[in-house]
């Protein structure tokens, strides 16, 4: 394990070194951003609609942050996206109403969707296919560092000075993008600017790659169910465990359980599924994501109303979460290192940012679903349906792999 991560380029320790720090940041915010919105307007409904703002903006940033990392490079769209980050934080710090926390979730949601389509395309570029597994690995297990330590420190300041958590991670996204402008080398592969075929759309290319098409709608269940726990669980847990104070939410622990779990054991889970057959491991991971679900959906509420005492439901529910968070670990490495296999050199940016679609679709409608669901006091039927969808999409997945499998083995004996 060690020699591997020795033989990975320095682009991507540049990158693990600063998104820890970054991800520690966000994750001080975004368990109580949440909270704060549902205080504040008094609706469900709107805090949906806020939630799903910035996935609706990031769907413009994919369509144009995949062609642009193409054409123009990675480098200059990964640091234009912190710029626009550290506009958006600062903001937050002012902004106590509707409309201003609707504007700036949408710069945010956009400003973030030019990031990840270079980044990615950037691992792909430095990164030998058989290292894109533990590549991928390591900078989820920096951004989890991120979420293990963040809702922690949040869950203690974020009462006491909203704006000082603000204008810190400012701070700090504005020197990480400093680093980046300075220390991190374009990789974008030099005769992308020769090639006419550069100029394919995401969408395009969702039209003409039907296997591609198919992975990507099977991962909208998958990206549902990541935005509804990651987005509205404490809200889901507040309405499952009335009269409990806000800040007894058990949702920070939860979080930093599942940083903790991936900082300890996304990298080796990653270089163990190397070579793994695709199909296989995302249904495991699918179902165990998707049953992770359901249970929190359900048995909270059902423990809360037998009396179970605090710390016992805290205990359960760590044990459930940890039980989602394994799914999480196997789905995603993999899930990434499928993009970057069959993305041509030349379109590596443009199919990263095709593949944001299927975040982008479940950010927006997870929320929507669920702050629909909760307004009518039926949160746990949302979280527990999309569990379900996400099992099935492991079948999808498999299905897929088999798929393709055969078309290789006709192809070979042709």
């Amino acid at each position: 394990m060690f020699n591997a991560l020795k033989q990975l380029d320095r682009n991507i320790w540049i990158r693990f070194v600063g998104e820890t720090i970054t991800g520690i940041m966000m994750f001080m915010i975004a368990p109580f951003l949440v909270l704060y919105y549902a205080d504040r307007l008094d609706s469900y409904f709107l805090v949906g609609i806020i939630m799903a703002t910035g996935p609706i903006m990031s769907l413009v940033g994919a369509v144009l942050g995949g062609h642009f990392a193409d054409k123009f490079g990675r480098k200059p769209l990964m640091v234009l996206s912190i710029i626009g980050d550290v506009i958006a934080l600062i903001g937050f710090s002012f902004a106590d109403s509707f409309g201003p926390l609707l504007a700036l979730n949408a710069l945010l949601g956009l400003s973030s969707s030019l990031f990840h389509p270079a980044a990615s395309a950037m691992v792909a570029d430095v990164t030998p296919p058989e290292r894109l597994n533990e590549s991928f690995g390591l900078l989820r297990m920096g951004h989890n560092v991120g979420a293990a330590f963040g809702p922690l420190l949040g869950s203690a300041v974020l009462f006491v000075d909203r704006s000082l958590i603000f204008y810190s991670a400012a701070f700090v996204f504005f020197l990480y993008g400093l680093v980046l402008y300075f220390f991190i080398e374009e990789t974008k592969p030099e005769y992308i600017e020769k090639t006419d075929e550069v100029k394919v759309s995401p969408l395009t290319v969702l039209r003409k790659d039907h296997v591609f098409l198919i992975f990507i709608g099977a991962g909208v269940f998958i990206s549902m169910g990541f935005a509804l726990v990651e987005s509205m669980l404490p809200v889901f847990l507040k309405e499952a465990l009335p009269g409990l104070p806000t800040k007894q939410n058990p949702f920070p622990y939860l979080m930093a359980l599942n940083g903790i779990m991936v900082v300890l054991f996304q990298f080796p889970i990653a270089a163990r599924l190397s070579g793994k057959a695709f199909g296989k491991v995302m249904l495991l991971g699918a179902s165990i994501f998707g049953i992770g679900m359901i249970f929190l959906a359900f048995l909270p509420s059902y423990l809360f109303s037998l009396g179970t005492s605090y710390v016992v439901l805290v205990t359960v529910l760590l044990a459930i979460y940890a039980f989602y968070t394994l799914g999480e670990m196997i789905m995603s490495p993999v899930q990434m290192t499928f993009i970057a296999l069959i993305a041509p050199e030349h379109l590596r940016g443009t199919y990263n940012g095709a593949a944001s679609l299927q975040w982008l679709i479940g950010g927006v409608t997870a929320p929507l679903l669920g702050s629909l669901f909760l307004d009518s006091g039926k949160g746990d039927f949302a979280l527990g349906f999309v569990g379900l969808l996400c099992c099935v999409s492991g079948g999808v997945y498999l299905a897929l792999d088999r798929s393709i499998q055969r078309a290789k083995r006709l192809t070979k004996s042709a």
